[in-house]
């Protein structure tokens, strides 16, 4: 045992006498670790901490959302009624707890006094979301029961930011009153630091308090909570698919109109981390896929730079072997070597790792990554397998050398295997190189053409801000109308603004939703109408410039007492009046009312607008309706200010604002253009991921390539003073590299194509108006592949022509 540990000793300090003696190859190496290692180990942080690790709730695992499928409907995918929370709910053996909520906005007073209104990010939630979340306050209490009653005192609880921010992180807080919205609102607890549920800008929870209203029958069809649920013990997702769809279908027998069973409707369960995780979660995996190439790519570099050492040390480890050692010791000494060599990349890449991720958490649309002990476990991981990637073959191929061919022919052309090996290695990181670039710039292309869409409208120099009313003070329909008109006039008469006014659903924004709708006139089937409602102001279309194609937009005297008018977009005369013309018919949203545009007082279609972009460029085009907000009022809009120049009127719209109503506050505020870009951050981080992979890696295979040729010119000197000395000239010694190199590339490209063939498929989902193997990709990775290989073979195609015959000759 002692034997065995003296002997690892001495393998250690060898191994850092070595490092230390081939210090440029050593920091070579390290860096090309680093690089595979740290990149590689920051993606898996972001992995884990978004898809891998458990969500911090009470028996995670077993918390599901509950939804409404409509997959025969513009409706799709939707959340449930209150009346479907509380029958859903009273089945035990399905749900051992559940919780509703949904989103809110508020305006809070200034806590001072004096100065703007702030607004607040809310959510109205039942009093069991914090039991069946399993989160306590650090500070007071959560929502109870009796404060979740109809027409209960009002309570709120903070989150630890608004604590922090707005009162200064007062410890007496609790049971301090603020106004909300114009009420009071008493102060019974703060959230941890970590708590952000259900999204990372929630501020504020208030009872969700629902009344006898909300859970009348006549409700069944506002699909508007959000169900969060955890499965009785023993029920799996799968087992609770089936129930909820049992459940279902008992509702449709009783309420037909609400639950159109034929349409395909049915209840559906999603396990928690799969609906918070379900717009990243290929996008992660296909750049973990990405960043495992590059970690290949600098393992074989690093193999084939070992080699070189390898193979200037043959005669060195010639001599152990006569003098004794055997294979398995040698293999020993080089793979503790190697160990070291790559536990200093590994440092350093874990290092690089840190920093990416603070990149990331800055720049990426994720923000909230930590390196945690499994990132740190998985960096040890890589490192050994690494050590096993990059060092098994030179030690193998070392320790095997004929010490008598060595010494008698000398390391020049004892280690032809090792050259062998080493061009290998190089065409598998060209292979590798090549398909990555094909799969970025397949990306990249796709994501150009995403932007170059058309959105349907003119974002340039748009403006735009949210403005929600408090329902304490504007109760009727009546005074919403009157204060966003009167805002309206008052915005648009500031200096360097060419036209104002607002709407509901915003395009890309969080405003608006899609409603069932009615025909009259036209035969009921199965599948209803469905459209994105929006309710706008004059001046709406023309200041988005969103084209009219027929008929005329709403004016001021489309207002209460004006029969009920309407606009729709070209989708929805296609869709549902067959493409037909549309001026004059009869649109209603499917529920009766005295109310405009109710069944029983519909609204007749006065103008045809061309289809809108609204949540995601490039999708396809969905129904969309326009009602006058004169006629259908809301209490929540966006303004929407385009302006002659790029100057923020940020500051002097809060003031109007401010002076037409203190208790209202401006929020939101964001260009249009900004949202545009905002809609497809994801799409942009991932394309330029791929991108710098792409780059790192062929940079790395071009330094492989680059070392392989300069390490022949470098062992065939002899050969190539020979060749000059009867005659050749430099121009036929460089097309000899020359030729070398492109047999390389060639013997790349047959991997390359194979793994470009794969990446197509792979990446065919995430492609928009780029075909899978699209010939401008192509021809761009094949214009990168040649630049590559020039840059690698340059240089050492230079020193070859430039040797000197006499020189080398008389040496030799």
């Amino acid at each position: 045992m002692s034997t065995t540990a003296s002997g690892f000793t001495s393998d250690l300090t060898y191994g850092f006498r070595q490092i230390r003696k081939n210090l440029s190859l050593t920091l070579l190496c390290v860096a090309v670790l680093a690089i595979g290692i740290g990149a590689t180990t920051a993606v898996f942080a972001v992995l884990d901490d978004v898809l891998l690790k458990p969500l911090p709730y009470r028996e995670a695992n077993r918390l599901v959302y509950v939804h409404n499928e409509f997959p025969s409907s513009q409706l799709g995918h939707a959340n449930v009624s209150a009346p479907d929370y509380a029958d859903l709910t009273a089945h035990h053996d399905i749900f051992s707890e559940t919780a509703a909520y949904y989103f809110n906005d508020f305006t809070l007073s200034s806590v001072s006094g004096s100065g703007y209104a702030q607004h607040v990010d809310a959510v109205n939630a039942s009093a069991s979301l914090f039991s069946i979340l399993g989160i306590p306050p650090q500070l007071g209490r959560t929502i109870l029961l009796d404060d979740d009653r109809y027409g209960a005192p009002k309570v709120a609880l903070l989150s630890d930011s608004l604590w922090r921010s707005k009162f200064a992180a007062d410890p007496k807080i609790i049971g301090r009153t603020v106004q909300l919205d114009a009420e009071s609102y008493q102060i019974i607890g703060v959230m941890p630091s970590d708590f952000n549920f259900p999204y990372p800008a929630t501020q504020m929870w208030v009872p969700l308090a629902l009344g006898p209203k909300q859970y009348s029958d006549n409700e069944r069809g506002n699909k508007w909570l959000w169900m969060l649920a955890r499965m009785a013990p023993g029920v799996t997702p799968e087992n609770a698919n089936a129930a909820v769809r049992t459940v279902g279908h008992h509702l449709a027998a009783q309420y037909p109109d609400d639950y159109l069973e034929n349409t395909g409707w049915h209840f559906s369960v999603e396990p928690m981390l799969a609906e918070q995780t379900k717009d990243v979660r290929r996008w992660l995996f296909l750049a973990f896929g990405a960043v495992g190439c590059i970690l290949l790519i600098a393992c074989t570099n690093v193999s084939g730079l070992l080699l070189v050492r390898s193979s200037v040390r043959s005669r060195e480890l010639a001599v152990r072997s006569a003098l004794g050692a055997s294979s398995g010791r040698l293999l020993q000494q080089i793979l503790t070597e190697t160990a070291l060599l790559i536990a200093i990349g590994c440092c350093a890449g874990f290092g690089l790792a840190v920093a990416l991720v603070q990149l990331s958490n800055t720049y990426g649309p994720i923000d909230r990554t930590q390196i945690e002990p499994w990132a740190l476990a998985f960096a040890l991981g890589l490192c050994i397998i690494s050590t096993f990637l990059a060092g098994l073959l030179p030690a193998i191929l070392s320790s095997r050398l004929s010490p008598e061919q060595v010494l008698r022919a000398g390391a020049s052309r004892a280690t032809t295997g090792q050259t062998r090996w080493r061009s290998i290695l190089v065409a598998g990181q060209i292979g590798i190189a090549v398909a990555l670039l094909f799969t970025a710039t397949a990306l990249g292309r796709s994501f150009v053409k995403l932007l170059e869409v058309s959105p349907g409208f003119s974002p340039d120099r748009v403006w735009t801000a949210s403005v929600q009313l408090p329902q304490k003070i504007y109760r009727t329909n009546a005074s919403h109308a009157s204060f966003f008109r009167d805002l309206v006039d008052r915005v648009a008469a500031l200096p360097g603004v060419e036209s104002a006014s607002a709407g509901v659903s915003l395009p890309f924004s969080s405003g608006g939703y899609t409603a069932d709708m009615y025909l009259p006139g036209r035969p009921e089937t199965a599948v209803r109408p469905a459209a994105r409602v929006d309710q706008v102001l004059p001046n709406y279309f023309e200041t988005l410039k969103i084209p009219l194609r027929k008929g005329r937009t709403f004016t001021l005297h489309d207002d209460l007492n004006s029969p009920p008018v309407v606009i729709v977009d070209e989708e929805f005369v296609r869709e549902y009046f067959r493409g037909e013309d549309a001026i004059g018919k009869l649109v209603a949203n499917n529920g009766h009312g005295d109310f405009a545009g109710s069944r029983d007082h519909p609204a007749t279609v006065i103008g045809v607008v061309g289809n809108v972009a609204t949540r995601e460029l490039g999708a396809p085009p969905r129904p969309e309706i326009y009602w006058p907000q004169l006629q259908l009022p809301n209490s929540a809009m966006f303004l929407v200010i385009r302006q002659a120049g790029k100057t923020d009127v940020t500051a002097e719209v809060r003031e109007i604002l401010h002076q037409q109503d203190p208790s209202v506050a401006l929020f939101d505020v964001e260009t249009l253009p900004a949202r545009i870009l905002d809609s497809v951050k994801l799409r942009r981080f991932v394309a330029w991921l791929l991108n710098s992979f792409a780059v790192v890696g062929m940079t790395l295979a071009a330094l492989g390539l680059y070392g392989t040729l300069a390490y022949l010119v470098q062992l065939r000197r002899r050969e190539i003073a020979i060749r000059m000395a009867l005659g050749a000239t430099p121009r036929a010694v460089a097309r000899l590299v020359a030729r070398y190199s492109f047999t390389l590339t060639a013997a790349g490209l047959v991997p390359g194509i194979l793994l470009c063939a794969l990446a197509a498929r792979v990446t065919q989902s995430f492609l928009f108006n780029v075909a899978p193997l699209d010939l401008g990709t192509l021809a761009f990775t094949a214009a990168g592949l040649l630049f590559l290989v020039a840059i690698a073979t340059w240089s050492p195609l230079a020193q070859a022509a430039r040797v000197n015959t006499l020189t080398m000759l008389h040496d030799e």
